[in-house]
């Protein structure tokens, strides 16, 4: 969208955005004011709790991209942020993440800190940017509604915040084409000291598309509302892209493990225990599996699991977390 922008000719402003203001991770960057040629660029959209809502905004945006580098590691340091947080009234999946980022640390295991960081771009993605208290306001006024959860906030200006937005999405595109060839990689390689990397990677990838398709399906419901789909697949197509890789990846789980989950097997044979590989923390990845098994076999768990659709509601990426990563934590 910037590309096409006629930049009035005036200082850049010094901006700082964040994401989560209390966790202290900014992004500084300069935005400059440009010439309106279109409405849109003048309406911020945000949703609350009767769909998507509209506020006046300025006409600001960035001349050049963010360097690769300094947005990874914007991303990479809400990471453990998010699996802290993510997931409170779900523990099988609190543990699964902790013992996955805990995974992840071992210089080899790349490809789960990778999805790991694509994971947290979508996080970022659905919970959108705002300008930080330290930065000048671009003259954007907080949302003024008091049922979103960007209440109070100040939203990046429209044509900045698409701008911020396109990036992530770029780089969870590049992060997603990068780990479904490493993980094909690892699938057909076979080796036994990959397996549960193998595994951690997919329900982390799975909880990604989870998480994806509870955003899709919130435009595919809010489609009248005023906020114009900007890209070129329907919401509903995007969902059913994210379906079809999720039974691809349970498919090819299920393959290389002839059935077998984690938490079927006996973790005090030695046997089983070769299957950890590399890992800072082995015994807490121990002791993580035994208490998502645990909890996989709760009753509740079952019967929540059996129909997760009827979990969905518009106001929690959360409750449609086990619509496909259920596939692959059988017991």
């Amino acid at each position: 969208m910037h590309h096409t922008l006629r930049f009035a000719n005036t200082m850049p402003r010094a901006v700082v955005i964040s994401h989560e203001k209390s966790l202290g991770v900014i992004m500084q960057l300069h935005a400059y004011e440009f010439f309106p040629e279109t409405n849109e660029q003048l309406q911020y959209w945000y949703k609350d709790a009767a769909g998507w809502q509209s506020t006046p905004t300025t006409p600001f945006a960035m001349k050049r991209g963010i360097n690769t580098e300094i947005l990874e590691k914007y991303i990479q340091d809400h990471t453990y942020y998010f699996v802290e947080t993510a997931f409170s009234g779900n523990p099988v999946m609190a543990e699964i993440f902790m013992a996955a980022f805990k995974y992840a640390g071992a210089e080899e295991n790349f490809l789960l800190r990778d999805t790991l960081q694509l994971w947290t771009a979508i996080q970022l993605l659905i919970k959108g940017a705002s300008l930080h208290p330290s930065s000048d306001n671009l003259g954007m006024l907080p949302i003024p509604s008091h049922s979103t959860p960007q209440t109070n906030q100040v939203p990046l200006p429209r044509v900045l915040a698409n701008q911020i937005e396109h990036l992530l999405e770029r780089r969870i595109w590049q992060l997603e084409k990068q780990i479904l060839t490493e993980l094909q990689k690892r699938i057909f390689g076979r080796k036994r000291e990959d397996w549960l990397k193998i595994f951690f990677t997919i329900v982390v990838l799975m909880n990604s598309l989870e998480r994806d398709s509870w955003r899709l399906y919130y435009w595919m419901f809010h489609m009248e509302d005023g906020n114009a789909w900007q890209h070129p697949a329907t919401p509903k197509g995007l969902i059913e892209k994210n379906d079809a890789l999720a039974e691809s990846l349970a498919a090819h789980f299920a393959a290389i493990s002839k059935g077998i989950t984690p938490f079927a097997l006996d973790w005090s044979r030695e046997q089983s225990v070769s299957l950890i590989g590399n890992c800072e923390d082995p015994h807490g990845v121990l002791g993580a599996i035994e208490r998502i098994g645990r909890g996989l076999r709760n009753p509740d768990h079952t019967l929540y699991t059996n129909n997760i659709f009827s979990h969905y509601r518009q106001d929690d990426e959360r409750s449609l977390d086990f619509l496909y990563s259920s596939k692959v934590m059988i017991v």
